[in-house]
C-alpha cells in the first residue's frame, strides 16, 4: 500500500494535535461505517488510520519528554 505510482498526484498536509485526533477520529468511523465498494478504499483507509495512529504516538511521546 505504500508503493506510490510515477503518475501519482502526492500531497502533504501539516496539522496541529487536534487535526490530527479529528484525521483519525473521521478515519475510524469511515472504516466503521464501511458500506462497501472499491475494496482499495477500504485497504487505504486501513492504511491511513495506521499512520495516523503512529503520528499520535510519536506527539505522545514527544510531548511527554518536554
Amino acid at each position: 500500500m505504500a508503493q506510490v505510482a510515477m503518475d501519482d498526484i502526492v500531497a502533504t498536509f501539516s496539522y496541529d494535535i487536534h487535526a490530527l485526533r479529528l484525521e483519525y477520529k473521521t478515519t475510524c468511523d469511515a472504516l466503521e461505517h464501511w458500506r462497501g465498494g472499491d475494496p482499495t478504499e477500504q485497504e487505504f483507509l486501513i492504511w491511513k488510520k495506521d499512520q495516523l495512529f503512529r503520528s499520535l504516538l510519536q506527539q505522545s511521546y514527544e510531548s511527554a519528554e518536554a
